[in-house]
């Protein structure tokens, strides 16, 4: 399983990523191995760099959009997809600072609805993996 984090970037960082989203990732990877005596600085950090996620905005949109899939479940702001045919097992989790998703795919059915409505870089820690999504274009790197 692929742990994806997706994050709404500032109109500045925005721009940096939109150029050169190596640098945003390396500044995400850094608050993501900070030690804990050092969570203030990594929180500061994060706060300068992000905006906050509507959890409302985006919970209501992916249940209006995905309700009537059989695949598709919710608790609160916990969103499942479990597709037999198409082989995706992909488990969404809307939180104020980011939205993390679980999936076996990259290219899920969450990324691909939340293309429609917001941008948000999204990094892969394990696999070092980071790419943006835009308004239905995908912006892949690495």
């Amino acid at each position: 399983m692929k742990t994806l984090y997706l994050f709404k970037l500032n109109d500045n960082y925005s721009l940096i990523a939109n150029n050169k989203p190596s640098s945003i990732y390396i500044l995400f990877k850094s608050i993501y191995s900070y030690d804990k005596k050092d969570i203030e600085i990594a929180f500061d950090l994060f706060n300068d760099i992000c905006l906050p996620i509507n959890i409302e905005f985006i919970d209501t949109f992916i249940f209006n959009k995905l309700k009537i899939d059989e695949n598709y479940t919710k608790y609160r702001n916990i969103h499942m997809y479990n597709n037999y045919l198409t082989n995706e097992v992909s488990k969404m989790n809307i939180l104020k600072s980011h939205i993390k998703i679980k999936s076996n795919i990259y290219d899920n059915i969450f990324i691909n609805n939340l293309k429609e409505i917001t941008e948000l870089f999204v990094c892969d820690f394990m696999y070092d993996r980071y790419y943006k999504i835009k308004d239905k274009n995908y912006i892949k790197n690495k």
